[in-house]
């Protein structure tokens, strides 16, 4: 019995150690916010960074666009293509299946162009040859509305064709592109 009291002491005395130990680690351990800290001394600044080396000088801007030359050029550009249906309805047709695109003229030559025709084609066929008067000069675009209508909903095709003449009296004939009219 001796012995299991000389342990039973030990097992007590190591507790009372531990938690005498663990006491004082957290009373030393937090700081009291009404007592300032001790201002350290002022580091030195630190030595000023090397200068950057000077940037390359900029690369020449490109040099700009020739003007154009030469006679008068027609390009033209539709958008969009294929043309979605549009329903809007279209002056002077009753026919309930419409479609709107625009005609971008460019002129990319060198002389101002005077359109003066227009061909319409609907599905292959020729449908109307209105007289015109557009001007562009070089290097200017326009644009021009097209709309169509029908009477069936089914896919259909459309050109524009364009007619005129160069301030030099050179003929400007373009065949425009076909354009798809995609049905409802």
């Amino acid at each position: 019995m001796a012995m299991k009291l000389v342990t039973l002491f030990r097992t007590y005395i190591l507790l009372f150690i531990c938690v005498a130990v663990l006491v004082v680690s957290v009373a030393c351990g937090s700081t009291s916010p009404t007592e300032p800290s001790p201002t350290p001394d002022p580091t030195p600044a630190p030595a000023p960074a090397p200068a950057p080396a000077p940037a390359p000088a900029p690369a020449p801007s490109p040099a700009p666009a020739p003007a154009p030359s030469g006679p008068g050029q027609l390009a033209i550009q539709v958008t969009p293509n294929p043309v979605p249906f549009s329903g809007q309805p279209v002056a002077g047709c009753s026919n309930p299946n419409t479609w709107i695109y625009d005609q971008v003229l460019r002129n990319t030559g060198g002389t101002r162009i005077r359109l003066t025709k227009r061909f319409n084609f609907f599905d292959g066929t020729q449908v109307s040859d209105p007289d015109v008067d557009i001007t562009i000069d070089p290097g200017q675009s326009t644009s021009v509305t097209t709309r169509w209508c029908s009477a069936t909903n089914v896919r259909h095709t459309a050109r524009t064709d364009w007619r005129g003449a160069d301030t030099a009296g050179n003929n400007i004939n373009l065949t425009g592109p076909t354009i798809t009219l995609s049905p409802r």
